[in-house]
């Protein structure tokens, strides 16, 4: 069992966390809900992990530490994560001594968050259009859409020039995020009333210990305010009809969505998302 913030049991955790289980439950106690975030937390109910998900289990034939990821339902794509660039900088090495600070990632240093537009000096890059400038595929055959791809744009320590942030990693960002989800209520029979259940995989918390929340599809938009998982987006999403799944690998940098084929072609042919099949990776 979980208690009402999500966080799980003592008995449920070794015996060398439970003093900080203590102490984050004590903390999450005494917060002061801003608006956003009551209104997020009341929407979204907790059910057992248990019940929910072992269905994906048999599906994926995984136990889920990263994410569910589905086979093809009949068909699938995979929604390549938001990265910016800075015009204005110089395409400097991040890391020499003439590089401006960013948060730009490179190996060592993934961003995981659920990450927002960096500012107005940013503008979204896409995967294709680096690609295209190098001559290196987008996703390399028989790769996920992970740190490793696009290395020709890396320097010899693999880090990225400093006019770029690369897309953060095991998390959608927030531009993604709501355009994936206004084509999911799109692709849904009830809309935006379409009940549906969000997985965030025990790997997101140091706990070990997975989170399985149900509520409105059309509240997903406003998920990332809930107030004990705004670290990441959730690596699975399905409607109770389960006629669609969503998989964020919490390694990768890239989000499939597996369904039936008129919203794989409309998550395909929205100028709001970058999206690819991969056909090694159905």
């Amino acid at each position: 069992m979980q208690d009402i913030y999500g966080l799980p049991d003592m008995d449920e955790v070794p015996p060398a966390l439970r003093s900080i289980l203590a102490a984050d439950k004590a903390e999450r106690a005494a917060r002061v809900l801003t608006p956003q975030e009551a209104a997020s937390f009341a929407n979204w109910a907790r059910v057992p992990t248990e019940t929910e998900t072992p269905w994906l289990a048999a599906l994926s034939g995984d136990d889920g530490l990263l994410g569910f990821e589905p086979p093809a339902r009949p068909d699938s794509a995979w929604i390549l994560h938001a990265m910016y660039e800075d015009p204005r900088r110089p395409a400097t090495p991040a890391g020499t001594d003439t590089a401006t600070e960013t948060k730009g990632a490179n190996d060592c240093d993934d961003e995981t968050d659920w990450a927002a537009h960096p500012g107005s000096d940013w503008q979204r890059v896409r995967w294709s259009e680096l690609a295209e400038r190098i001559g290196d595929a987008i996703v390399e055959e028989g790769s996920y859409p992970d740190r490793y791809q696009l290395r020709s744009w890396r320097s010899t320590d693999h880090s990225w020039p400093d006019n770029i942030l690369w897309s953060n990693e095991g998390s959608l960002d927030w531009e993604t995020w709501h355009r994936l989800i206004d084509l999911l209520i799109e692709h849904s029979p009830d809309g935006p009333d379409t009940r549906c259940l969000v997985h965030f995989c025990r790997n997101m918390f140091y706990y070990h210990v997975p989170t399985v929340l149900t509520g409105r599809l059309g509240d997903a938009h406003n998920l990332y305010h809930h107030p004990d998982l705004m670290a990441y987006s959730p690596s699975n999403i399905w409607p109770a009809d389960r006629t669609w799944v969503t998989f964020t690998h919490f390694d990768l940098h890239g989000t499939k969505v597996a369904g039936p084929t008129p919203l794989i072609e409309a998550l395909l042919n929205d100028p709001g998302l970058e999206a690819l099949r991969l056909p090694w990776k159905p």
